[in-house]
């Protein structure tokens, strides 16, 4: 087996081809796949989203964070402007 990673993906598997109602495998099936899924950008767009859904749990933390900052600095700017508005005569 040439590429064992496309295979374990399942790229190079007995794939159902439902145009000609044949069993392509290897190259022929990855291309068919390939197809299907977008071209040749279609691996660099999975792997794209593989990584987003692995980054999803931090950047949700982030925006919590900033949501909670901000909470924070709306309070503090409430507070501050009402004992500016104290001073004043």
């Amino acid at each position: 087996m040439i590429n064992r990673d496309d295979y374990d993906a399942g790229w190079t598997q007995k794939t159902f081809n439902p145009k000609t109602g044949k069993w392509p495998s290897g190259g022929a099936s990855r291309n068919m796949l390939l197809a299907q899924q977008g071209g040749a950008q279609a691996v660099r767009n999975a792997g794209a989203i593989d990584a987003y859904n692995l980054m999803a749990p931090l950047f949700e933390q982030y925006q919590n964070q900033l949501d909670a900052s901000q909470k924070i600095n709306l309070q503090l700017l409430q507070e501050l402007q009402k004992l500016q508005g104290k001073r004043r005569p």
